[in-house]
Order: structure tokens, then sequence, then C-alpha cells
């Protein structure tokens, strides 16, 4: 049996002819450890950058599947960097006036006031020809008290992208075999009140975002579910 043998440096990894299963699990004792660390050390990170609720929060559109004609389901989110609470909406045209729109209801649906938006510098967000769609998504923004600002290459923004992954438009992005709007919005919904009250993430150290939240003072809320006016 070849086993793996753990050197003084983690770093290193060494191979026997004999072995046990104790090697074993002390290396897997030793990857949970580091990324223990790992999570600890982004979930300070996020604190530092995002100290409450609203300071940031990260905006993005994300097309579920080719478009079928005029139609091309695509899905806007928002995700709360500070707790992690994501609102999101699905859209059959992906246009300026959907980022406006999306906007406005992430501002009523998250119980705490949006600081800071910022988004991708692409479309809908901006028109990549100029800057004058960005410039007035930020006048829209600034009107409701919102400072909006855009990444010019999202891909080099590494908390931008550990986020991203956690939402609905993150893990099936081009992958929806689109048949039904009114399947999509159930599935989204079901999403969102797993993420929000249920789902325990790492760079939270553990927390759920809605017990993240409550760490904030907000005791009273029970769920957070920006969908709770609709029947689920």
């Amino acid at each position: 049996m070849v086993a793996i043998r753990r050197n003084e440096d983690i770093g290193t990894l060494a191979i026997d002819e004999e072995g046990s299963i104790a090697a074993l699990r002390d290396l897997f004792s030793d990857l949970d450890r580091l990324g223990a660390i790992r999570a600890n050390q982004i979930a300070a990170a996020i604190d530092t950058i995002a100290p409450r609720p609203g300071a940031m929060v990260y905006m993005m559109a994300r097309p579920l599947a080719n478009p079928r004609g005029d139609l091309q389901p695509v899905v806007f989110s928002a995700l709360d960097v500070n707790t992690h609470l994501q609102v999101a909406q699905l859209y059959l045209t992906l246009t300026f006036a959907s980022a406006v729109d999306f906007l406005e209801f992430a501002r009523e649906k998250y119980p705490f006031p949006i600081a800071h938006v910022r988004t991708p510098a692409e479309e809908p967000f901006s028109n990549s020809a100029s800057n004058g769609r960005a410039l007035e998504f930020g006048r829209l923004a600034e009107e409701r008290g919102i400072h909006h600002t855009a990444m010019k290459d999202p891909s080099n923004e590494q908390l931008f992208i550990l986020l991203s992954r956690l939402t609905f438009g993150g893990l099936l992005a081009g992958s929806v075999n689109f048949h039904s709007e009114r399947v999509l919005v159930r599935d989204l919904m079901n999403f969102l009140f797993f993420h929000n009250n249920h789902r325990s993430i790492p760079s939270l150290a553990g927390k759920t975002p809605l017990q993240k939240l409550k760490t904030t003072g907000c005791h009273h809320l029970r769920a957070f579910d920006p969908f709770a006016w609709l029947t689920r």
C-alpha cells in the first residue's frame, strides 16, 4: 500500500512504500486546518473592506441561456460583501433599463441602506464603446444616495470572483435549458432562501448570511426572503 507521509514542512509531501490510514488522516487534518486558516483570513479581509452591511454591494448580470428570438433570460444579482446577503431578479432582456430597475429592487429589499455598489464596467451597466452609460448609471445611483464604481477588469478582483460564484447566475450562467419563466423564478426563489438563511459559508467563518447579519445588530429578522410577498 502506498501512503502519504507528512513532512515537517506542511507544504511538502513524501511518498512511502508503507504507510497507514493514520498518515492519511494526518494529511486531511492538516488540509482542514489550512483551509480554516485561509477562510478566517478571508473573513477578516471582508470585515476590513466592508465593515458594515451595505458598505459595499457587488452587482452583476449573468445570462442563463442562449437567446431565443428577442428573449434572453438573465439574472441580476446583488451580493452584500459584509454579510453575503443576496438578492436577485430574473429579466428576459439584458438592457440598461433592467439594470436600473434592479438597482431599485435591491435598494428596496435589503434590510439596510446601500452605501456603495460596485459593478463590472460592461453591459448593461456601461457601454463598451464609451463611458457615457457608466456615468449615467452612476448618476442614477447617486440620486438614490448610492456611490457607484466600476471594475474595468473583474477578473483581477479576487473578492468579486470569489463572491460571484455564490450567486444563482454564477452557478448556472449559460447552462440553463430555458422552457419556462415561472420555473426559473421558482428555482431562483428557492435558491435565495437557502443561501440567505441556511448556507454556511467559509468566507463568513462558517456563518450563514442571516447569522452574520444578526452579529451586526439586526436581531429582529427570523429569515431574510426578498420574495416574501409572493406565494412560495
